[in-house]
């Protein structure tokens, strides 16, 4: 269990300020509580006690990835937090043992990856990080307020604080602090308030995706053994568009997402749901949706473009300010790879912070504008292959994707394959690592067996269970 930690030994600073609290900035708190004598977490959001949804994330209602990597982040800001998640009702699941899961038109083997998915309810992921935070006795928090601009000093050379309110109006109140950390999300409105003190706008790039999906809570029916304890139906990209996958998760609920690129998704009605998830390129979920109690309405979710924020490239910028997560970069949320960049981004942070406060946020935002290279690329490299989504493609775009399809299809018979996959997925391995001389010469010359091609969930568990 998490147990509250001590005021750091060597504080780098007095007062560190993070808006925003969603998963960025409750992840960036954390950091920061190890370098502050003091850190204030503002939040719009009135908190309150428990896993329960807010109105400030409103894809909280879905499927949500934490990567392994995200979790060893978790782990080593909060020592314990793993087990505590557990405790709380999260689901370990080994992410191809326990995973039937369907891609690049394969079912793949059920061999251990000895990676784990964990699979929870944002709410409860949300909850129990906050706990952990809050048990730090130098992290206070400010909920039901709204920043409404930044203090600097008499040149605009350095943020020293934010202006705050309730939402919606009331008296309004300066907090000062020697670092404040923009994790408010994709309307961030920092780029404005930086044009306001004299610096220039910050240039973005956005690729347009029309990405939907909805999702339902099921209870899991009783007695249903397919031989998966998750199940994803993955597209073959540019071919098609549509995705659905079933996750367990806390008090023995399935959670269910389906949906899709370009438009193509569900609206909010049940029979729409259905008829969706019965038109994927496999039918599983459907059937096993067929004897599944639902547990609530279908809620529906939109986002319409990725979209990063070139802070990196501004040729002037405040001392004082940093920003994460989503106010720096969004990703089309189908890839995962949010909330474990957030944490890589607040990780960043705490190495910079070593250094001093001094440059401080010159030296994040150029190791952030690097870090955000590869998960950034992994992204929109999918997205692009859609005809119709716009947006520069990188060199050779054709030849990568062709040795990309070439190397998920190895990775639907081949072990060796599927591990490094799913380490690359959990941002433990780098993407460079398939086109090693041993996985490329499998990529070259490899092809499936017409066993491979006829697999189906239900043979696979077979497999594992009696050891074929």
């Amino acid at each position: 269990m998490s147990t509250p930690n001590s005021l750091p030994p060597s504080p780098t600073g007095r007062d560190a300020i993070v808006y925003g609290g969603s998963m960025a900035g409750l992840i960036t708190a954390g950091v920061l509580s190890r370098h502050f004598e003091r850190v204030t977490l503002v939040e719009r959001d009135t908190f309150e006690q428990g896993a329960r949804s807010r109105k400030g994330v409103p894809q909280a209602q879905h499927v949500h990835a934490l990567l392994t990597r995200g979790m060893n982040i978790l782990e080593g800001t909060f020592p314990g937090f793993r087990e505590e998640l557990k405790a709380a009702g999260s689901q370990f699941l080994d992410m191809s043992g326990d995973h039937a899961w369907y891609m690049a038109g394969l079912w793949r083997s059920r061999s251990s990856s000895g990676i784990n998915m964990y699979a929870q309810s944002r709410s409860l992921l949300e909850a129990t990080v906050r706990k952990c935070l809050m048990a730090r006795p130098n992290v206070r928090v400010l909920d039901g307020r709204e920043v409404t601009g930044y203090k600097a000093s008499a040149d605009h050379s350095r943020i020293t604080g934010i202006q705050l309110r309730a939402p919606g109006g009331g008296q309004e109140e300066t907090l000062e602090g020697e670092l404040v950390v923009d994790t408010s999300g994709r309307g961030s409105r920092t780029p404005q308030w930086l044009e306001a003190l004299g610096y220039p706008r910050v240039e973005e790039t956005r690729i347009h995706v029309d990405v939907g999906y909805a999702s339902r809570l099921y209870r899991r029916p009783a007695g249903f053994e397919p031989g998966w304890r998750a199940l994803t139906i993955a597209p073959d990209l540019p071919r098609t568009k549509r995705f659905g996958t079933v996750v367990p998760i806390e008090d023995n609920q399935w959670l269910v997402s389906i949906g899709g690129w370009l438009g193509d998704y569900p609206s909010a009605d049940e029979a729409s749901f259905l008829e969706f998830a019965r038109g994927l390129s496999q039918p599983h979920i459907h059937e096993a949706l067929r004897n599944a109690e639902p547990l609530g309405p279908v809620t529906l979710y939109r986002f319409s473009h990725n979209q990063r924020r070139h802070y990196e490239r501004m040729p002037r910028f405040p001392e004082g300010l940093v920003l994460a997560g989503d106010a720096f970069c969004s990703f089309n949320p189908i890839y995962g790879q949010g909330m474990t960049t957030g944490g890589l981004q607040a990780e960043t942070l705490g190495e910079c912070l070593r250094q001093g406060l001094g440059g401080l946020a010159q030296r994040y935002r150029q190791r952030v504008g690097q870090l955000l290279e590869v998960p950034w690329l992994l992204a929109t490299s999918g997205d692009l292959r859609f005809p119709e989504v716009e947006g520069k493609r990188p060199p050779a775009f054709g030849l990568m994707n062709w040795y990309g399809d070439k190397f998920q299809q190895l990775a639907g018979y081949d072990d060796k394959a599927l591990r490094l996959f799913v380490r690359m997925m959990h941002m433990l391995e780098s993407p460079a690592a398939m086109f090693s001389p041993s996985i490329a010469l499998k990529v070259l010359t490899s092809s499936p067996s017409p066993d491979v091609l006829s697999r189906r969930p239900e043979a696979l568990a077979a497999q594992r269970i009696h050891g074929a």
